[in-house]
């Protein structure tokens, strides 16, 4: 059968499904389930893989609310993998979408397996939770649960249509200021004024962004700063994000922002504490040539690319570790208005508008026709390893 051919009966494959592809959408979307609490999420994904015939491990890579669906042929090779999310936010539920990317994972899945049948390889469905901050695909990574996985691909919701894009690293650090209280008018010298020394770090941050390579970002709260006007605050707290594109530069920067920390403690004459809360999350490295392959197929199906540099209007995310495991990509797609940004009430309307639906059913056409691609072209999947391995020898 011809390669378009098979691509056509794939994008027939999708229509068929859709009314279940954007139901799962919205019974993930109705019942919102923070990190690693992601029970009847699963519960909804693998009962439709199931009913594609996929195999089902759950729990997976040490991980409760993760799994593994699988449909293999022989030979098993290459062992294609598209990654699920489904995770949602605090008080926000799925206004970034994740129920989308689930959806999507399961549509293009499904549809390969109908229009194909006897694909070749392995064709898996990954569901990593807890990307918002828990890190679930770096203790998947910990536990193998990408061993031997010859590429991943996803597809995530955003106010832009854009194929390949970077993420920062991003580490999450707590800094305690420890002083001494004592009253405030009464007895102001005997006092060591913490929340001085988080003011004096804070500004110093301020300054230190002026250096900053254009391709960092720090920001920061204060969390605790005080109990009353009128005792000298004892102890301060703060939570900052650092941020950058390599992976060197993030270090050095994470150890200058410390080094900011302790001077504005030593000109005070208090105590600091620096504590990393949670996974530091790596960069992300985006494989160009499946970027290629998946322009390709959208340029089949009419679906427009927004002009937006690879660094604009980007975050973090645990894919990062990922794409330093096996050659990954995670094309964004619009499902609103220019102005329905993620992890905003709008974009949470556009999840479930018939825009958003719209666009999340083509993107799962052209999510299906580039994981059949790489389980097909070898040269497609040969470049993608030679420019992965050669990424991992520039990091060192």
């Amino acid at each position: 059968m011809k390669n378009s051919t098979v691509k056509r009966k794939i994008r027939e494959a999708v229509d068929e499904l859709a009314g279940r592809i954007i139901a799962l959408n919205k019974s993930i979307f109705d019942n919102p389930e923070t990190c690693f609490k992601e029970r009847e999420s699963v519960k909804l994904i693998t009962s439709q893989l199931r009913a594609e015939s996929f195999e089902i491990t759950a729990p997976f890579a040490g991980v409760k609310t993760a799994f593994k669906a699988v449909s293999r042929e022989k030979p098993a090779k290459p062992k294609i993998a598209l990654i699920a999310e489904y995770d949602a936010l605090p008080e926000l539920g799925h206004a970034c979408g994740h129920s989308m990317i689930a959806a999507s994972a399961f549509g293009a899945a499904a549809a390969i397996k109908r229009a194909v049948g006897d694909h070749p390889g392995e064709l898996l469905v990954i569901g990593t939770p807890a990307e918002e901050g828990g890190g679930g695909k770096i203790k998947m990574i910990k536990n193998s649960g990408f061993k031997g996985v010859d590429a991943a691909l996803m597809a995530h919701p955003s106010n832009k249509t854009r194929v390949v894009a970077r993420m920062y690293a991003i580490s999450h650090l707590q800094l305690t200021f420890l002083g001494k209280a004592a009253h405030a008018a009464a007895f102001p010298d005997k006092g060591v004024n913490a929340l001085d020394a988080g003011v004096l770090f804070y500004n110093g941050i301020s300054a230190m962004r002026q250096q900053l390579n254009g391709q960092a970002r720090i920001h920061g709260i204060f969390t605790h700063g005080g109990d009353a006007p009128n005792i000298i605050p004892e102890k301060v707290v703060m939570d900052f994000y650092v941020r950058a594109l390599d992976r060197k530069y993030f270090e050095t920067l994470i150890k200058k922002v410390a080094q900011c920390a302790r001077g504005a403690a030593k000109a005070v004459g208090c105590k600091v504490k620096i504590k990393k809360i949670g996974h530091t999350y790596d960069p992300f490295y985006p494989s160009y040539p499946i970027g290629n392959a998946f322009r390709a197929n959208m340029k089949t199906l009419n679906i427009a690319e927004d002009r937006f540099g690879e660094t604009e209007e980007i975050g973090s995310s645990d894919i990062g570790a990922l794409s330093l495991v096996t050659p990954t990509l995670h094309p964004e797609y619009a499902v609103g208005k220019k102005t329905d940004i993620n992890h905003s009430r709008d974009f949470l309307k556009a999840v479930v508008s018939p825009k958003g639906t719209a666009a999340m059913l083509a993107m799962t056409k052209a999510l299906a026709m580039t994981t059949y691609d790489l389980m097909t072209d070898a040269k497609l999947l040969s470049e993608a390893k030679d420019m992965f391995l050669k990424q991992r020898k520039r990091m060192g």
